[in-house]
């Protein structure tokens, strides 16, 4: 086709084309196309060159027939793929001298190990710091340990650079980071409970077990009991939890256990009195739950070595004697479709004297004992509708009970245990451990 000023005129085929049909209908629309563009815009013709650009563009996107989307689309995306991988590779290329530089690494591997530099490293161990806060306002120590835990290992990845490690050795400085990770290590305090023991056998029941440690001339001595208490374990926590009725069912005590500080359905501080003959006995403990919903059961520690920092201590009473406990307990639902609960207790108790060894084995067994029947005997009143504990339970104003209620969802999907059946000291490792 000759385009001109004058409009547009038909030059003869080649030979080829008028023996191709379809080329020769193609060549004869086009040049109707462009005879209405010159007549329409006489005064602004098609510039030759443009207009064989145009035929050539318009001509490649056609074959036998017709329009050929796919081949179009795909010769496009193409070059946009190609285009973007070798931005990719010259922006790879800058960051790498400059990692270098910090980092000390040879340049020629920089670029292999760039910083993320999408990350706000410092953002990230701020806010896992203000949600672990939270968390621990409602004690909640693994919970908290997990968030703590990703943070680190997102700022102390392989590919962190220094900005990261800055923010991680920050997260370690912060105050909550060492609460956590104290409470943490606390809890996995009673790991010792599943491990075997070297205590001597008083006792083996078909559903108890009571071992004794004691030396000579020593002011101490230390129990382990394992026990099948046949209630669920909202049951066997309710007497335990609601403390002010602890003298409807447990005389010995001259009065309700007193919090020393406000407390938590898993943290308080505790001060009980109780009566032994005429002799009253005094001890004032750290009380700390922490709910492991991964295996099912409730670690429980009572400990009298805990900071004192901000908590008022009572005067002891006149012909007292104030004594030190550090008792561990697993409470573990027995799982699958059994409804009962296990007890591993590990006890030390401090006499504040040194007495026979006879006397103290004696005392221990007297204790054990006395301790195992007031569990059974609160769990009992737990599960009697209309009791005060039975109340309690099903009002559940803390939400203490839901939580027990989700360890024993927990315990019910795994394999049953007994008391001659426990599980070993792995049910306590997990990925979120701080180191």
């Amino acid at each position: 086709v000759d385009v001109g000023s004058s409009g547009c005129k038909r030059a003869p085929l080649p030979a080829q084309m008028s023996a191709a049909p379809g080329l020769r209908r193609d060549a004869a629309a086009f040049a109707t196309a462009a005879a209405a563009t010159a007549s329409t815009s006489a005064s602004a013709p098609v510039p030759p060159k443009r207009l064989a650009k145009w035929r050539h563009s318009w001509r490649l996107s056609q074959g036998e027939n017709g329009w050929r989307p796919v081949q179009f689309l795909f010769r496009r995306s193409a070059r946009l793929l190609l285009v973007a991988a070798l931005a990719f590779l010259f922006l790879r290329s800058r960051q790498g001298p400059r990692a270098a530089e910090k980092t000390g690494a040879p340049t020629a591997l920089a670029g292999l190990h760039v910083p993320n530099r999408l990350h706000n490293f410092s953002k990230v161990a701020s806010n896992a710091e203000k949600e672990a806060e939270k968390l621990m306002d409602e004690f909640s120590v693994l919970e908290a340990e997990a968030v703590l835990s990703k943070a680190l290992h997102k700022c102390q990845g392989s590919h962190s650079g220094p900005r990261g490690a800055s923010a991680a050795a920050k997260l370690r400085e912060a105050p909550i980071f060492s609460k956590v990770s104290g409470y943490g290590a606390l809890y996995d305090s009673s790991r010792s409970n599943l491990m075997p023991s070297d205590m001597e056998l008083a006792w083996k029941r078909d559903d108890a077990e009571l071992y004794i440690r004691s030396a000579t001339g020593a002011s101490w001595f230390e129990y382990r009991l394992v026990a099948h208490i046949d209630a669920p374990l909202r049951s066997c926590l309710a007497p335990l939890h609601e403390r002010d009725l602890i003298r409807e069912y447990q005389p010995i005590f001259v009065e309700p256990h007193q919090d020393l500080m406000p407390p938590q359905p898993n943290h308080a501080m505790v001060r009980t009195l109780s009566r032994i003959m005429s002799l009253k006995i005094e001890t004032i403990f750290e009380l700390v739950r922490v709910a492991n919903r991964d295996f099912g059961f409730l670690v429980e520690i009572a400990r009298s070595d805990f900071p004192i920092e901000g908590i008022s201590m009572p005067d002891l009473p006149w012909w007292g004697r104030r004594i030190e406990v550090n008792t561990r307990n697993i409470w573990m639902p027995q799982g699958g479709k059994e409804k009962g609960t296990v007890l591993i207790s590990n006890a030390r108790v401090g006499t504040g004297a040194p007495i026979p060894t006879g006397i103290m084995r004696f005392i221990a067994n007297q204790l054990a004992n006395s301790i195992l029947s007031n569990i059974r005997k609160g769990a009992d009143l737990a599960v009697t509708p209309g009791s005060r504990w039975h109340d309690r339970v099903k009002k559940d104003l803390d939400g203490f009970y839901k939580d027990l209620a989700a360890v024993e969802a927990a315990a019910a999907k795994r394999r049953p245990i007994s008391v001659t059946n426990l599980p070993g000291p792995e049910v306590f490792d997990r990925p979120t451990k701080l180191a």
